[in-house]
């Protein structure tokens, strides 16, 4: 019993936009966020929303330069994307070095990392093209602005423990899975 508790901890995560849902295999598979086929907070739908808003912050040729922003704009499709996300209080927790990846440098700096493509602020009321080193004077700024589709009404709070870390948290959740096989076997 303790074991089936344990399991059920470590990986049934609620997902956002999959209302009272755990992750799930889409089908069909996904296109922009692919990389959480086979495990997925979000379905066909919400990849496609995801590929057209992403396509409307970034020029065609720059779409597969950013691997980082690729995986923030489909924050909503992560498998362990609830463990971090509170819509009660609209917030997610994001590590800091997961947020310095993103923005490509020290979250206290501006970055020219996008100025090679620039961004178009299709969010704002008055959209226009930017360069990032120039618009946003921090990576905090960049956060406090752009968001990943549907939540673009929540609060980024960027903090070193318990927070969002996408690459971590694939090989902790595999590091769990093995620990658990490895302790099955001297329960049976």
């Amino acid at each position: 019993m303790f074991l089936v508790l344990l399991v059920s901890v470590a990986f049934g995560q609620k997902c956002t936009l999959l209302p009272d849902s755990e992750s799930i295999d889409p089908n069909p598979s996904l296109v922009k966020c692919y990389r959480q086929n086979g495990d997925a907070c979000c379905v066909s739908a919400h990849d496609q929303n995801i590929q057209s808003v992403y396509t409307e912050a970034f020029p065609t040729q720059c779409q597969r330069e950013y691997d980082n922003m690729e995986d923030y704009f489909c924050f909503g499709c992560h498998p362990s994307q609830g463990k971090y996300t509170f819509e009660s209080n609209q917030t997610i927790y994001m590590c800091k070095d997961y947020a310095e990846s993103i923005w490509g440098e020290k979250l206290t700096k501006p970055s020219s990392h996008y100025d090679n493509c620039g961004m178009y602020t299709y969010w704002r009321a008055n959209p226009t093209t930017v360069m990032p080193s120039l618009e946003w004077k921090d990576g905090y700024a960049f956060f406090e602005e752009v968001k990943p589709p549907y939540f673009e009404n929540y609060t980024i709070v960027i903090r070193e423990h318990n927070c969002f870390n996408s690459s971590w948290e694939i090989k902790a959740d595999v590091l769990i899975f093995c620990m658990l096989g490895w302790l099955m076997r001297f329960l049976i």
